[in-house]
């Protein structure tokens, strides 16, 4: 792929991505392939981050405390990027990781695969 990411990363899969499209382990495979990667296991990996489109707002307590879970094992890791292909999912644990000051980024599955060592492909 050419792909090029020194970082150590742990893959978040959606729920989206698990139940409905069935993708399996494509994207893990993915990142597998990319060079320089620290790819860690997210522990619980297959447990909702909360959002889920309206339920985040009509399940405010509920969607706050799966995102509390999955924060921690994201956490428990000790990556430094958290990727996902769904952006709503990483709006979610992006926007907690940031507010919590936790030093790790949420970055989209294909920014990570269009990375080279010289940086983004344009």
């Amino acid at each position: 792929m050419g792909a090029y990411y020194p970082h150590r990363v742990t893959y978040h899969p959606t729920c989206h991505s698990l139940r409905l499209l069935r993708v399996g382990d494509a994207p893990l495979r993915l990142l597998r392939a990319v060079r320089g990667i620290d790819l860690v296991e997210l522990p619980e990996s297959q447990e909702c981050c909360g959002f889920g489109g309206t339920f985040a707002v009509k399940n405010a307590d509920t969607s706050m405390a799966m995102l509390s879970d999955k924060l921690r094992h994201v956490l428990d890791t000790r990556a430094e990027v958290c990727t996902a292909g769904d952006n709503s999912c990483l709006m979610q644990i992006g926007r907690a990781l940031s507010r919590q000051r936790t030093g790790v980024r949420a970055v989209h599955l294909a920014e990570i695969l269009a990375t080279t060592e010289g940086g983004p492909r344009a």
